[in-house]
């Protein structure tokens, strides 16, 4: 804890939310298939069976989720992720990145529950007395 903050600053919390994309949680954890089409163009079927046309270079997707948001979308992701333009090994450490971010964050709550705990404790002492 550096000098200029408080106690009550090092214990503060807010909401945590991992910095793992929703994209990128979709294009790892759903069944896509990636089949080549052309240089550096791609057939990706969704789960439902949908085929999206996706390229990498450029990038674009004929899915809405690109065609309407124009962010990479989970075909572009899942595309690169399985041809190798982006690194397993990248992924793998953003991942474990995250978990040592939740598991400090965690540590921080229970850091605090356990204050809480002592403070529930000597007001229950107070109110016998």
């Amino acid at each position: 804890m550096s000098s200029s903050e408080s106690y009550d600053d090092a214990l503060a919390t807010r909401p945590f939310k991992h910095r793992i994309d929703r994209r990128d949680r979709r294009a790892l954890a759903e069944e896509l298939i990636v089949l080549d089409h052309g240089p550096d163009v791609y057939r990706v079927y969704s789960e439902a069976g949908k085929e999206y046309l996706v390229d990498t270079r450029l990038p674009s997707c004929t899915c809405p989720d690109f065609q309407y948001r124009d962010t990479d979308c989970k075909h572009i992701r899942r595309a690169r992720i399985e041809t190798g333009e982006r690194s397993l090994d990248a992924v793998e450490t953003e991942i474990r990145d995250a978990l040592d971010e939740l598991d400090a964050h965690i540590a921080n709550l229970a850091a605090q529950r356990a204050e809480l705990v002592g403070l529930r404790r000597d007001l229950d002492r107070l109110k016998q007395n």
